[in-house]
């Protein structure tokens, strides 16, 4: 019985360990080795210089958007279809986000795989955190590539990111969703719209733009939705599209039409005549809303050069020591005052006889 004890204690370091073995612990958002034995993996490529970008199909865009960190896997799927796996990690969800709605061949969906994603005949894109992912696939199984597509998603974490609050702010009248595009900033705009860039590009400012395709009846447009960060450059920026309304309206080959609320301008160009125009544009609103945050000072206050938070704990010391004398003060006299009552009503009381002493005289 003793050496079956000492044996399990002999095991008990070893327990923890075992233990931690069970924990999926990887640096890689890819699947595992072992996980899908359909793949097996061809090539990898990993990178972080955006000057590497070049080389790749729109990676200036990335690069435009906030790229941090470029990874790749190739796999053989079963020697009969091929599968590509790209992860692009920008600098936050807004860049994903933007990718996804720029890099598409089919409308946007609620995730999983991601937050949102697309599907198209060649594979799954994806946004999921600060991270755009591209699966291209040939010949590979539409329920495998689901797969890989969830197992990729769970790797990269369980927090869900909110669409850009923006997109919100586009009115429902005549709304296209499968033309929605969102830009971070002025940079991936011109790259993406080229020479349509045309106003917004004088505005070099911290600006997001959210862009989508409108249709009433037989009139249709594109309606651009400009966020600034104050309103006082959000009014330069409608005060001069108002000014040269005419000049941008003929290089557009339409009419436009300008509205601003708060740090939004909306810009609506096409076909619209005033009617449909202030359909489209009479929903767009902007609300403020102030929020108290109360904030402790980086650096400790002073009194008489000691910092207040030992000065307070030494006072509250003292203000307990003298309540602690006044208590024992009090409970004192209230002691004496009951032994004193106690022996003027009765002196063979048994608190006085405990207390007696007899003396004995011997002779």
């Amino acid at each position: 019985m003793k050496y079956l004890i000492y044996t399990l204690l002999c095991l008990i370091p070893f327990v923890p360990a075992a233990g931690a073995q069970l924990e999926l612990v990887t640096d890689s958002f890819f699947p595992a080795d072992l996980e899908f034995p359909e793949l097996r993996q061809t090539s990898e490529v990993v990178f972080e210089d955006p000057a590497r970008l070049a080389k790749l199909d729109y990676g200036r865009l990335w690069g435009d958007v906030g790229f941090e960190k470029y990874a790749q896997r190739v796999y053989e799927v079963s020697k009969t279809g091929t599968l590509s796996i790209e992860i692009v990690s920008l600098k936050d969800y807004r860049a994903a986000y933007s990718l996804l709605t720029l890099l598409r061949d089919s409308n946007l969906r609620d995730g999983p795989p991601g937050d949102a994603y697309t599907a198209a005949a060649d594979g799954i894109r994806f946004a999921k955190r600060r991270d755009w992912i591209r699966m291209r696939a040939s010949g590979v199984p539409e329920d495998l590539l689901k797969r890989v597509a969830g197992s990729v998603s769970n790797r990269l974490g369980p927090e869900k990111q909110e669409i850009p609050s923006l997109i919100s702010h586009l009115p429902r009248p005549g709304y296209d969703a499968s033309s929605l595009r969102y830009f971070p900033g002025l940079e991936s705009f011109e790259n993406f719209a080229g020479s349509k860039a045309g106003a917004f590009l004088k505005f070099q400012s911290d600006v997001e733009i959210a862009q989508a395709r409108y249709s009433l009846g037989t009139r249709s447009g594109v309606l651009s939705l400009l966020n600034f960060p104050t309103p006082q450059v959000a009014e330069d920026c409608y005060a001069d599209l108002t000014a040269n309304g005419a000049r941008y309206a003929s290089a557009a080959g339409g009419a436009i039409y300008t509205k601003r609320v708060g740090p939004i301008v909306a810009a609506l160009e096409g076909s619209f005549d005033p009617a449909a125009a202030n359909t489209i544009l009479d929903p767009i609103q902007f609300r403020y809303s102030v929020r108290w945050i109360y904030e402790k000072s980086s650096s400790p206050a002073t009194i008489w050069g000691v910092p207040a938070g030992i000065l307070g704990t030494v006072v509250r010391s003292l203000f307990f020591v003298v309540l602690l004398c006044g208590v024992s003060i009090v409970a004192g006299a209230a002691f004496a005052f009951f032994r004193f009552a106690l022996r003027g009503r009765s002196s063979d009381n048994i608190l006085d006889r405990q207390s007696e002493i007899t003396r004995l005289r011997l002779r």
